[in-house]
């Protein structure tokens, strides 16, 4: 497989997690269970797949942080209300943690990095906790999606991936 084949989705999930117009167009979850079914079948390797992606993971989640260390409260004006309340909650009830949960939920993993940087939180915890965090992100779900690809049939494996990728979206028009 062709060098660019690894790099081009860790830039996506680089781009995604560590600019804010990583709001507008989630896609992490759905690239990362792809990549993992697509390794399972055997049509990707997981090594350089797996170090790339948690590189393009980590070092967005730092980009987002420098930004907002960097930006501040200037643009966080410009972000959606709902999104910051959000990410604000979050963070009051998981304090720093927080970091290992915002991964996992579209908006949030672009926002909590930048919130982070623009309150001051020190760089050295945040680059422990967002390591851990991109880590289970980046490599629990295309694990969970190459096991998968390994034992179900592709007819059965990606209805049922796609079905995971949009159970975020089905639960808020439940909400709405």
């Amino acid at each position: 497989m062709n060098f660019w084949t690894y790099l081009l989705p860790a830039l996506v999930l680089f781009l995604e997690v560590g600019f804010p117009f990583g709001l507008f167009v989630p896609g992490g979850d759905t690239l990362l269970l792809a990549l993992g079914a697509l390794a399972g079948e055997g049509k990707l390797a997981l090594f350089p797949l797996l170090p790339l992606l948690f590189l393009g993971s980590y070092l967005g989640h730092g980009m987002g942080y420098g930004l907002g260390r960097i930006l501040g409260p200037k643009v966080l004006k410009r972000f959606p209300e709902k999104l910051k309340q959000q990410a604000t909650r979050l963070l009051n009830r998981f304090g720093p943690s927080a970091l290992l949960f915002a991964p996992f939920v579209p908006g949030l993993r672009t926002v909590v990095p930048f919130l982070l940087g623009a309150l001051g939180f020190p760089w050295l915890p945040y680059l422990a906790l967002t390591a851990l965090g991109s880590l289970l992100w980046s490599q629990g779900l295309v694990l969970l999606a190459y096991f998968l690809g390994e034992k179900l049939s592709p007819w059965l494996l990606w209805p049922a991936l796609l079905l995971l990728a949009l159970l975020p979206l089905l639960r808020r028009k439940g909400r709405a």
